[in-house]
């Protein structure tokens, strides 16, 4: 995992946590920048892994993360707090076990 990548990461950590924190009070414009977060890590991802420079296990995590934060973004009703959550701890995962 390259520096941008690894700071993209940390930079949607930042974001999604932002989020949980705030909770209910949290504005759609911070979620949707929590989102937004996933998705640049997740393109870089995909740019790395053209270039062979990410594997398919990262481009594959990145793919769920944006599903999992889509998923939180856009509920019935009100926040879906757990799918943050489980961004949140995926992203840290693949941080951690990154090369």
């Amino acid at each position: 995992m390259d520096a941008e990548l690894r700071q993209q990461g940390h930079d949607a950590i930042a974001r999604l946590e932002h989020v949980l924190d705030r909770g209910s009070e949290a504005t759609h414009a911070e979620i949707h920048a929590a989102t937004l977060a996933i998705i640049a890590l997740r393109n870089r991802a995909i740019q790395r892994h053209r270039d062979g420079a990410a594997s398919d296990a990262c481009l594959g995590e990145a793919n769920a993360l944006v599903s999992l934060a889509y998923g939180g973004e856009f509920p019935l009703s009100g926040l879906h707090q757990d799918r943050f959550e489980q961004a949140r701890d995926a992203m840290q995962r693949l941080l951690r076990n990154a090369p």
